[in-house]
């Protein structure tokens, strides 16, 4: 009787986020399970055939490449790639991405971000307020908001993504100070109950301060830090402050490229033998996931589950599904991200979260952009 009881409790909470049934009523201004921290962007997306790589020759790009550019020339880059192809125009950015997708999954996030105050930021909130994505944004002048342009070779299948992050970078101490005070729209969750901050990778050059700040006033108890590297560029430029955050993370993410760079800049050969050094330093429960495309995924972690004290260190592999015919690889990992971090929010395993999270990155390759088919 008592487990009917409560399972007829866990579906009508089911129903009340779903269609609004049911004896649960949804509080919008109660702190999400997960507060994400990055970059908002408008994202472009272009698929272009192989014999249309003059557009990239021209602009000095790489076919396979990331990075920042200068904001004139990402809008020339854009306008030349909508003259080619229709682009898909979405909400961008790593930490977003996540939100979105966790959206989709059945967790409500928050991201916090900034915007300049011009056409873009406009179509941006119109995007997201279309799609209920939780958001504070704060306005920022003199500033535009940024932007991402993603050129995929239709026959390669090599992608090209560039930012300018613009007003993002000027989110501030003072702006996490004021929402914090705002009893109105609290986003703190009391620290004996489980959420998730997580901070992107691109988020920490110029906002070192902000990183600082997170860490040193909201990772607490159950309150747990994940983080994602993210892109190498960012490992080699912004090491030092990268590690703080590896220090107070809870989980790591990022692909195999992203971690043999941290490995190296630790002074280590091998991913293996980084992560022991890391989690044997700081001798704090740590989960490392590393992504490695198609092939597997590598977990390696010193626990078993959230309540477990620190142990010996395990590492394991995983096979991924098979995906046939791949569209679009942007956003992958941040579809993984946000599968991984849902499913240990419904209490899985970690190996069900590996395996859960492969199974939503697979998934998206499916599709143009980070959408879920």
């Amino acid at each position: 009787m008592i487990f009917f009881d409560r399972t007829m409790e866990y579906l009508q909470d089911i129903y009340a986020k779903v269609i609004g049934y049911g004896s649960g009523v949804i509080n919008y201004n109660a702190p999400r399970k997960v507060v994400a921290f990055g970059n908002v962007l408008l994202d472009h997306t272009a698929q272009l055939p192989n014999d249309e790589t003059e557009l990239l020759e021209r602009f000095q790009i790489p076919a396979e490449s990331k990075g920042e550019l200068d904001a004139e020339i990402l809008a020339k880059l854009a306008a030349e790639a909508a003259e080619r192809a229709q682009l898909d125009v979405n909400p961008g950015g790593s930490a977003l991405n996540t939100v979105r997708i966790l959206k989709q999954l059945g967790t409500d996030a928050l991201f916090f971000g900034a915007v300049g105050e011009d056409k873009t930021a406009e179509k941006l909130k119109e995007i997201l307020q279309e799609r209920e994505i939780e958001t504070r944004l704060v306005t920022v002048n003199d500033v535009p908001t940024g932007q991402c342009v993603c050129i995929v070779n239709k026959d390669t299948k090599a992608k090209a993504l560039y930012a300018n992050i613009g007003a993002s970078a000027k989110l501030s101490v003072d702006h996490l100070r004021k929402a914090h005070y705002d009893d109105t729209q609290p986003f703190l969750r009391p620290i004996e109950r489980k959420q998730i901050l997580y901070i992107e990778g691109f988020f920490v050059p110029q906002r070192q301060e902000v990183c600082d700040f997170i860490v040193r006033n909201y990772i607490k108890e159950r309150r747990r830090l994940a983080i994602n590297l993210n892109a190498e560029y960012i490992i080699r430029d912004n090491f030092q402050p990268l590690r703080q955050l590896v220090r107070a993370a809870f989980f790591i993410f990022g692909n195999r490229k992203e971690h043999m760079t941290f490995a190296a800049e630790l002074g280590f050969d091998t991913i293996e033998a980084a992560a022991k050094h890391v989690i044997e330093e700081f001798n704090t429960p740590k989960v490392i996931v590393v992504t490695n495309g198609r092939e597997c995924v590598q977990l390696i972690t010193n626990i078993e589950d959230e309540y477990s004290m620190p142990g010996e260190i395990a590492f394991q592999s995983f096979h991924v599904p098979r995906v046939d015919e791949v569209v679009d690889s942007t956003g992958a990992g941040d579809a993984f991200v946000a599968a991984f971090l849902h499913a240990w929010l419904e209490k899985r395993s970690l190996t069900e979260c590996v395996r859960v999270a492969s199974d939503v990155a697979a998934k998206v390759v499916t599709v143009v952009g980070c959408n879920l088919p």
